[in-house]
């Protein structure tokens, strides 16, 4: 998945010194757990280098990439994170909500994007949740994901 725009609402809050923060949702971190409890293995493909990133990464012990500049490397890192945990198209679902993400879509069985994508990517998603980026859309995807593969949500 994404990280700027789907774990957080896309703004970057800057103080007087210039160190970036942004805003996450602890229930879509929640979610985080939830996925690895069912052998489902979370990952985040980030344009952006930053600190904060890394930092939830690794608060979830999920692994990362950053500074990938465009769909197409996405796409690339994500075929060989597929090939490195054998898993098929198919098995493999994608959430993203900006054109940098686009590219990333065709490789994946299930396209996801949050309710505040841009209007493209919102248009050539299989599943487009009501909640927008930041505001617990990656644990109302979560949670429908597991229902669908018939688990029982609790913790």
């Amino acid at each position: 998945m994404d990280f700027d725009g789907v774990l957080t609402d896309g703004f970057v809050y800057i103080d007087q010194n210039g160190k970036e923060t942004v805003r996450c949702s602890r229930k879509d971190g929640l979610s985080i757990e939830m996925l690895k409890r069912f052998g489902i293995t979370p990952y985040v493909i980030s344009k952006t280098i930053n600190p904060v990133v890394a930092a939830r990464c690794k608060t979830w012990n999920i692994k990362c990439s950053q500074g990938v500049a465009d769909a197409g490397g996405k796409a690339e890192i994500l075929k060989r994170i597929m090939s490195e945990y054998g898993f098929s198209q198919k098995e493999v679902a994608y959430i993203g909500d900006d054109l940098n993400d686009e590219a990333v879509f065709n490789v994946v069985g299930v396209s996801i994007t949050v309710a505040d994508a841009h209007p493209r990517i919102r248009s050539m998603v299989d599943y487009v949740a009501a909640a927008k980026g930041g505001q617990h859309a990656v644990r109302e995807i979560v949670e429908l994901i597991l229902i669908v593969q018939g688990h029982i949500l609790k913790f």
